[in-house]
């Protein structure tokens, strides 16, 4: 009965240890996956929120999230920003991507907008829009969000 009970709690280890290996290789890290970008309005800094990402690490790993997000649902985690038409919003990323940026709005229209310099213009219509960042890089794409008011 020791011998069972011995081997029993020696495979439980194992199996832990294996197991929490693999959680650590696949949480991402500022170094393995860009996880954060913000934006820059009027001189204050927004942090943008993510909505997915996928990321090859120099050491061969892959990073991968994609849930199947719902871009009304992530920006839900954002303060909405009240702004005036036509304001000029910059976009910063680490490693300068390549960018594209879409705009929704209220009735789930998307529509890609121009981006200058990494600074894009809010629309010049009042009403409620999403914007969707998206950023390639050599060694994998995010995508982020922010939604605003324009007033």
């Amino acid at each position: 009965m020791n011998k069972v009970a011995v081997t029993s709690l020696l495979l439980f280890f194992l199996l832990v240890s294996c197991n929490q290996e693999k959680v650590n290789v696949s949480t991402p890290n500022d170094e393995q996956v860009p996880v954060s970008g913000s934006i820059v309005v009027n001189d204050k800094e927004y942090e943008m929120r993510v909505g997915e990402y996928e990321w090859n690490g120099d050491d061969g790993a892959h990073i991968t999230k994609t849930d199947s997000y719902s871009p009304k649902e992530v920006a839900k985690e954002f303060d909405d920003l009240t702004l005036e038409k036509d304001t000029k919003v910059k976009i910063l990323l680490k490693n300068n991507p390549k960018l594209t940026v879409y705009q929704l709005n209220q009735n789930n229209q998307k529509e890609k907008i121009t981006i200058k310099n990494n600074y894009i213009e809010v629309s010049s219509k009042s009403g409620y829009y999403l914007y969707e960042v998206s950023g390639k890089w050599p060694h994998g794409k995010a995508t982020y969000l922010f939604d605003v008011n324009v007033k």
